[in-house]
């Protein structure tokens, strides 16, 4: 017999040093709860990563509720002190209790040092509610596999990568039933629009047009995770816009790893169509755009289609780093992006540069001339500390020279905990470093303008 599952979506509180909304949202959860949504499934959530409205910037970003706790696991007894962020555990369960019994119970898990979160969470999910068939997903089940069979062994399934047949099979098990919509992974055109009407307020979408990536950064997982990269049409992507503008959602987030790669075939004609939109919107690309494919015409088109500002992917200005990490780009393909956006009309501090800090054997020194590189081209600084990510490259490389066991415990993957610090670069040059990031960007900031190359 066919049976109409009652589905709860839970994203985990997490523990942390430092973490921010920056416009952070369960993007894959939401998607599958739409999918089994569209499936006939009822199906609610719980968001435990609350914010606080009353500090929401204007762009849609709000800081975390957060609570100081004793350090999680393998991190009690160093310096850096945690806390958690989102609902406290004693309110999680009250809710769990008040809630009718769910038939499933989808449990998402982001970044891998997040783990403790969601295994608590699991925890109470089975104290609530022994009979509910629980599934564990997300980045870290992806890449922490082995990890999160141990450590969330009240969980019915861990769907890793590659794993959604085994869990489509679950929940036909489930129903008595084969699903009548069961999209494979890679069918993201003929997904639903994520279930973020569960919210009862949006400020902000993040936008997915695409998955996977055509480059082979060292330090990335999405090779690991995607095998090829697979694109919506422009027109899927506008038809989603429009249809969460007209529920008054006017900020929009793109996620991409590559979205300006083929753009005469996609982005150009993306932007070309934001900008005969009815209304204005606003976007943002907390995703690194490549500074190498970034023309007069697409600077233009971001500037017209509504781009509040650029992030380009910098890294370094070491052109023998930049070869060795990806290759994507050099000195003169990123100055050559950073003029053709002044051109277009967008100031100084709407274009931003990630430099990645505290890489494996990286002194500190050969950041700070990064720093300098681009805070010389007017532009802004965001210092992006490395988090080694297991199956990438560089972590399977280096991973013995961490000063923490990275691969058995994935809590010391955390970038905030910074692993790969040596003599070379310590902690206390990490501060100096974020100091001099601030330092620099005022400067830029008290003369901020339509920009103009300033070397």
């Amino acid at each position: 017999m066919n049976r109409r599952l009652n589905v709860l979506l839970i994203n985990p509180y997490i523990y942390d040093v430092s973490a921010y909304g920056f416009w952070a949202s369960p993007l894959g959860l939401l998607y599958m709860g739409a999918i089994l949504r569209k499936a006939g499934m009822r199906v609610t959530l719980l968001d435990c990563l609350t914010e606080r409205e009353e500090k929401r910037r204007a762009d849609g970003r709000a800081p975390f509720v957060k609570e100081r706790i004793d350090n999680p696991g393998a991190t009690k007894g160093l310096p850096k002190r945690f806390k958690r962020y989102g609902m406290s555990t004693e309110d999680v369960a009250g809710g769990l209790r008040v809630m009718e019994k769910p038939d499933l119970v989808l449990v998402t898990c982001t970044m891998t040092y997040w783990y403790p979160g969601a295994e608590e969470v699991v925890r109470l999910v089975r104290e609530a509610f022994p009979t509910s068939r629980i599934v564990v997903g997300g980045i870290y089940a992806a890449l922490c596999g082995e990890h999160a069979m141990q450590r969330m062994a009240q969980a019915d399934l861990i769907v890793g990568a590659g794993g959604l047949d085994k869990f489509y099979g679950l929940v036909e098990d489930l129903m008595g039933d084969k699903l009548s919509f069961r999209p494979n992974r890679d069918d993201i055109a003929d997904f639903p629009y994520p279930a973020f009407d569960l919210y009862r307020k949006r400020s902000y979408i993040p936008l997915l047009t695409s998955v996977g990536c055509v480059y082979s950064c060292t330090y990335c997982a999405t090779p690991y995770l995607r095998d090829r990269m697979v694109r919506r049409a422009p027109k899927s992507v506008l038809g989603e816009i429009l249809h969460w503008n007209e529920k008054e959602v006017s900020q929009f987030a793109l996620y991409d790893d590559a979205f300006l790669v083929g753009g005469e075939e996609f982005a150009k004609p993306l932007l070309r169509g934001i900008t005969r939109l009815p209304t204005d919107v606003a976007f943002y690309n907390p995703n690194a755009l490549n500074a190498s494919l970034v023309d007069a015409e697409l600077s233009a088109l971001l500037k017209g289609a509504g781009f509040q500002e650029v992030r380009l992917g910098l890294e370094t200005a070491d052109p023998a780093v930049q070869r060795a990490t990806g290759g994507k780009i050099n000195r003169k393909g990123f100055e050559r992006a950073v003029s053709r956006l002044f051109e277009a009309g967008f100031f100084r501090s709407d274009v931003q540069a990630y430099i990645l800090a505290g890489l494996p054997l990286q002194k500190w020194e050969d950041v700070k001339k990064s720093v300098d590189y681009a805070a010389g081209l007017g532009i802004t600084v965001n210092l992006a500390q490395y988090t080694p990510i297991p199956h990438t490259r560089m972590f399977e490389q280096y991973r013995h020279l961490a000063r923490y066991p990275i691969a058995e415990e994935p809590l010391f993957q955390n970038n905030a905990l910074f692993p790969f610090a040596w003599e070379g670069f310590t902690d206390g040059d990490m501060q100096h470093l974020k100091a001099y990031v601030k330092e620099k960007n005022a400067e830029n900031d008290v003369a901020d303008s339509p920009g103009a190359l300033t070397s």
